[in-house]
């Protein structure tokens, strides 16, 4: 998958001057809401071993690349909203961020509502956990630099016209 323009992550800034940088040096987000924001654009960019790198789960700590990828790899991610951050600063051992993340599934679209916990260890921040909700069948939610042309590169990275991909 090409390497997108603008982040995935709804910042509008551009991707290497965001996500990417912690993409390129996993354990080095200086936030919560910054790690919740890369994990978002690795799933949208399918960069499963970063999600990996940056959890450490207590329901499931033997998760690898390839199971993350057998359930996400075909979920089109197509916009984040940070709706709410607790903590997760430079000098906090804790932080939540929820947030809604809005999916493509084939012809299926949906929200996913999730309240993410996350803890530093060793200066590192890594997810830990998450109470979430999918809601089927919403309203396709592009985000707001997808105002795009028919015939434009689509925005998740394809390398395909946008016609031809998500629109």
């Amino acid at each position: 998958m090409s390497t997108p323009a603008q982040c995935p992550c709804g910042s509008k800034a551009h991707y290497e001057m965001c996500c990417g940088m912690y993409h390129n040096n996993p354990g080095t987000a200086p936030t919560a809401e910054a790690l919740m924001r890369s994990r978002y654009s690795a799933f949208a960019l399918q960069k499963f071993d970063y999600i990996s790198m940056t959890q450490k789960l207590e329901s499931d700590p033997d998760q690898n690349p390839e199971d993350i990828s057998d359930s996400n790899g075909r979920t089109q991610w197509t916009s984040l909203e940070i709706l709410d951050t607790v903590d997760g600063g430079p000098k906090d051992k804790t932080g939540m961020v929820e947030f809604a993340a809005h999916f493509k599934e084939g012809s299926n679209t949906g929200r996913l509502s999730e309240r993410s916990l996350f803890e530093k260890v060793n200066g590192e921040w890594f997810y830990v956990s998450g109470e979430h909700e999918i809601q089927g069948h919403t309203p396709y939610v592009a985000p707001e630099s997808a105002k795009l042309g028919r015939n434009d590169l689509c925005i998740c990275g394809s390398g395909k016209k946008y016609k031809k991909c998500c629109g």
